[in-house]
């Protein structure tokens, strides 16, 4: 009971928190952007609260399966979240970032945009699925509360304060909920690794438990791999860091909040290594650790975890569920009639949330103990829809809209196949190649067959020696990767293999973006997406809708 009246005094506190933030979100743009106010502190706590709460569940299971090398995975969000302040602030900032789909849209045509709409509304409930079932798990073992009940209510509560003040809502909920976390973290540090030789008691059958490799290095280049593609798809991050009032203030924030995400890469791995050193013996490390922690920690120190837990709960979802429902009904639902009208865009993204939060639940009790999985199928739909297209949008104009369709259509369905092909297993995959691979890869080959297709005899080699010269380079590389391809089948690496193939593709591709341009723009100045896009008349009418 006492615990029950904890969460009920914080979900009032944070509601109370959301009704106060309704003042800053004065019309559309505001609710979606937060008026591009956000300074360095804001962007900071979002940011840190954002990433920190997305390592937790993820180092937490992989630190109990794998031992220490699960802080790449932490290290893996940190180099994803440095790229996009670093290279994508400022061209995103530029064009009005409001959605990847949107952003789609603007080029590509309503098809392109709604397609991607779709894929990002039903990805985005996957990623932010496993904090939710990470807290849920956590109350079960602990509390035997119903699974559902808490899925349901978590993100029940997580639509009610995003929805009263957007985006706004969110920076100052931040605060509380990463001060809960942070707060819960140290305390179950504390009592699980206190006395406790985390890095010398050897694991049965697992000599390279305490080693930082311990895993394997295919599943860390796969995370290397997966966040830095990330980075081009990231629409919750860009969202929050393009709201800063400037460029360097943006940039800043995330900056300091990679310093402080260090910590919070180390601390859920060896939670999770102290779980399995222990000897608790379970499928997942987030039914491991709640289990160890009640043999390790008074009764008190239990609940405060429990909350701690609830709040990084809290922490990834909200934003997830914020942004893929801005793309649902900002890009999907809201029709052009619509677009001008305030009350029908926060309508529309209320809907959307439901409709998310909906999601999470069905998929969390579809496979409840399966993250891994639904972690490989999120990223392969989302990543062959997204990542091709969003980077031709940047860098090469002469794509046009039916390929950028096909890509999508082709990459998601060869990414689906490809993991269909082993049942839908999360790590057994055919000739250990993930999925994301196949169909990351193969969209971004039809981008680039598509185009050439299509602009046959309106291609020349790009004018500027510098652009030609390093897709000539990355070409060669490219290409070298794909020949030595059949001799990783033969050695130990042979689990690369998808690696090293989709990297091959990844510098075809920018060959093929770096070194050609359009003939009629060969003699132009050329125009910079960024100044076209702030034309673009239904964007700047949302973003200043009163």
């Amino acid at each position: 009971m006492l615990f029950l009246a904890l969460i009920l005094v914080y979900t009032l506190f944070l509601l109370l928190i959301s009704q106060y933030s309704k003042r800053r979100t004065k019309n559309v743009g505001h609710f979606f952007d937060g008026g591009r106010s956000f300074g360095i502190w804001h962007v900071f706590v979002m940011m840190t609260a954002m990433w920190g709460s997305s390592m937790f569940a993820v180092e937490l299971d992989s630190g109990y399966l794998t031992g220490l090398s699960a802080i790449w995975y932490g290290f893996s969000v940190i180099v994803s979240s440095l790229l996009v302040a670093s290279v994508l602030l400022r061209p995103f900032r530029g064009i009005g970032y409001l959605t990847n789909s949107n952003l789609l849209g603007r080029v590509y045509g309503k098809k392109a945009r709604d397609l991607a709409a779709l894929v990002i509304g039903l990805t985005f409930p996957i990623f932010a699925m496993k904090n939710v079932l990470a807290a849920a798990t956590y109350f079960h073992v602990m509390l035997g509360w119903n699974l559902a009940v808490v899925l349901i209510l978590t993100t029940l509560l997580v639509i009610l304060y995003v929805s009263l003040g957007g985006l706004w809502s969110l920076a100052y909920v931040q605060i509380a909920n990463l001060a809960l976390f942070t707060v819960g973290l140290a305390v179950a540090a504390y009592y699980s690794l206190h006395g406790h030789a985390v890095f010398t008691t050897p694991v049965p059958k697992q000599p390279h438990f305490q080693g930082l490799a311990g895993g394997g290095l295919a599943m860390i280049l796969v995370w290397f791999g997966m966040n830095i593609l990330n980075s081009v798809s990231a629409q919750a991050e860009f969202q929050t860091i393009s709201s800063a009032k400037s460029v360097r203030k943006g940039k800043l924030g995330v900056y300091v909040s990679s310093i402080v995400l260090i910590g919070f890469a180390i601390v859920p791995t060896l939670l999770g290594m102290a779980a399995r050193t222990h000897h608790i013996v379970m499928k997942s490390g987030l039914l491991a650790f709640p289990t160890y922690l009640r043999m390790v920690a008074p009764h008190w120190a239990v609940l405060l975890v429990g909350l701690g837990f609830w709040a990084a709960a809290l922490i990834w979802c909200a934003p997830l569920m914020f942004s893929g429902a801005s793309s649902f009904g900002l890009d999907l639902f809201n029709r052009k009639q619509q677009s001008h009208d305030t009350s029908s865009v926060r309508r529309f993204t209320r809907l959307s949330m439901l409709i998310q939060g909906a999601l999470i639940v069905i998929y969390a009790l579809v496979r409840p103990g399966e993250l891994a999985w639904w972690a490989v199928f999120g990223l392969t739909l989302r990543n062959a829809a997204i990542v091709g297209p969003t980077l031709t949008f940047l860098l090469w104009p002469a794509v046009r809209e039916r390929t950028v369709i096909a890509s999508m259509i082709i990459g998601v369905a060869s990414g689906l196949g490809w993991n269909a092909l082993t049942g839908f297993s999360a790590t057994a995959f055919a000739f250990d190649i993930n999925p994301m691979w196949v169909g990351t890869g193969l969209s971004m080959i039809v981008i680039i067959f598509g185009t050439l297709l299509e602009n046959h005899g309106a291609l020349q080699w790009n004018k500027h020696p510098w652009k030609r010269n390093v897709g000539y380079a990355l070409g060669v590389i490219g290409l070298l990767l794909i020949i030595a391809s059949p001799l990783l089948m033969k050695t130990a690496f042979r689990s690369l293999l998808g690696v090293d193939l989709f990297l091959g593709i990844l510098f075809l591709f920018f060959t093929a973006m770096l070194s050609t341009e359009l003939r009629e723009h060969a003699n132009e100045v050329s125009t910079s997406i960024t100044q076209e896009s702030k034309r673009d008349p239904d964007v700047r009418a949302i973003a200043h809708t009163n």
